[in-house]
Parts: structure tokens; sequence; C-alpha cells
């Protein structure tokens, strides 16, 4: 499973770097709590025209609505209940899915299943992370989720006894109608006789600038703020792993101007605030810098402008 670090670019006034939302996909009596965007029904088949308006991991409105367009068969309650602690998705969400099928199940088909997300920014970037789990079989139950907008692409992920693996589709843009389609089905590698497919959670991150697959494992929930900066900003992340933590300003040259932190630093939540009437600080100019962040050499970078 690869945690995704993400590389963002702040050229406007929004508060934040990456944006969080969480949805989860299953039965009525197992919903996830606080910030969550249940898809819950008694039956998935019934799920179709279902609307939501989403919000994200702070309970803020996102302005985003789901709408499950293609019918899935039913609800799996057979997923993993302990999911790898790393992974964003409670156990409320990982024990449960929807599922579909291609051979005749409990009188019907759904070769695909999926649902359609609209009033998407046009000028951000939607990255998405899948979780499923079906517990207790022994064949492959893979499924293709494919995503498209203005571009499409794809990620695969085996359900079968699933506990910490997740697909990923990551930087797709909206199409002409701020909308992204998402379709699962059956994988190539699928070999369930009634070819079962399944999608249980999502992790859907919002971002003003393409995400890097390069960096993994390491920083999560960066945020810059605010930006432009007047007197201060702070820093905050959180570290999936001890790490060696540098915090460095450039100028638009690329020429360092001040080291802002070098220092080992535990895995968990950190924020840094920077002060202009700091004595190293008060000699730097208004304009426009380079924020870089770097944890084990894994970097990301931030437009950052000091009035």
């Amino acid at each position: 499973m690869k945690k995704i670090t993400f590389i963002f670019v702040l050229i406007s006034y929004a508060s934040f770097a990456q944006q969080y939302t969480y949805v989860d996909f299953g039965i009525t009596t197992n919903t996830t709590t606080g910030n969550w965007n249940n898809v819950a029904v008694a039956n998935a088949a019934s799920a179709s025209g279902i609307t939501l308006a989403l919000v994200d991991d702070s309970g803020a409105s996102t302005g985003v609505t789901l709408t499950v367009d293609d019918a899935f068969n039913t609800v799996n309650t057979a997923g993993n209940p302990t999911p790898d602690a790393s992974l964003p998705f409670p156990s409320s969400a990982a024990a449960d899915s929807f599922f579909g099928n291609t051979a005749v199940f409990q009188g019907a088909t759904e070769p695909t299943g999926g649902f359609t997300l609209t009033g998407l920014d046009p000028t951000k970037y939607y990255s998405f992370s899948i979780f499923a789990s079906r517990n207790n079989v022994s064949d492959n139950r893979e499924a293709i989720y494919t995503v498209a907008g203005s571009s499409a692409s794809v990620g695969y992920l085996n359900a079968s006894n699933n506990t910490m693996n997740t697909a990923t589709v990551m930087n797709i843009q909206p199409n002409g109608s701020n909308a992204i389609v998402f379709t699962a089905a059956p994988g190539p590698n699928n070999d369930n006789g009634s070819g079962f497919y399944y999608l249980g959670a999502i992790e859907m991150i919002t971002s003003d600038a393409p995400l890097s697959v390069e960096s993994v494992n390491l920083i999560s929930k960066l945020n810059v703020f605010p930006n432009p900066v007047s007197d201060r900003f702070e820093v905050k992340l959180f570290l999936n792993e001890a790490s060696n933590l540098k915090i460095e300003m450039f100028d638009i040259n690329g020429r360092l101007v001040q080291s802002l932190l070098n220092e080992e630093q535990p895995a968990g939540d950190f924020s840094y605030v920077w002060e202009r009437n700091s004595s190293k600080n008060t000699q730097l100019s208004a304009g426009t810098y380079i924020l870089e962040v770097t944890a084990n050499n894994k970097k990301t970078t931030s437009k950052l402008i000091i009035k």
C-alpha cells in the first residue's frame, strides 16, 4: 500500500494545500461517525439515484455532490473490521461495502457500479485512494476503478482478505460539465465465478496542483496558511513515520533565503510557526518565495507570497 505525499502550489488566497473528503459505502447499521459522508442503504441496489452533498474532513461544505447513477447489487458486510492502522479508513468504513457481479446473484447482474461527482472546480486536481475488503475467501476478487474527467485513469484492488492495500487514481480534472465519473467493475485478474467486485471507502484529495507519487509514506495533510502572508504563517502536517524534517525558503530563482528548521521529528502531528517580528525574519522583504518541506529527502513545495 502506498501512502501518497503531495506536491502542491498555492497560487490563490485558498487556505489549504489539500482538502480531504471521505466517503463510506455500506449498510445503514454500520455508518462512520464524524465528518464522513455515508452512502448507506439496506440494499445497495436501492442506492441508485441517491445524491449526497459532500463535506470535507473539517465538516465544511465542499460544494460537490455525489450521485449514485450506476446500480450495485447489494451490501457486503463481511469486510475486514481491523484495517491496517496506517490507513485513513476506520473499522466502520472497512467492514462493509457495496458490491456488484457479472453472473446472476440474488436474481440480478450488475457488471458495473458507480457514481458521478458534480460541482467540481475545473482548476483543481482530484485524487482517490480506494479501499474494499471481503474476508474468508480464497479467490481473486479484483476490481478495476475507472475515474474519468477531462482525462481518465484506472486503479486496481483485490478485496479478498484485504487489510492494507488501496487502489490509487491521481490528478483527475473535471470534464467540461465540471464532473468526474467513477466506475467499478471486475478487474482482469478477477477469477471469482460470479465476478464479484467491491467498493468500500474512498479518500478524495483535492489539490491546487498535480500530486506526486515519488514521495511516499511520509507526509500527509500538509497545510500552509494564511497565504498571502502578512506577519505570520503556520505549517501543519502529519508525519507517517519518524523523519528528518527540513523547512526552507527559496527565492523564485531557487536561491536559499532561510533555513527555518532541520530536526529529527517523531511520527504524528507537527506544526511550525513563522513570525515576521522574529529577529532572523525582519529583513525578509515582500515578494514571492518557494517554501520547501523535506522529510527524509522527500520534498513538497509551495509558492508563498509575503506582503
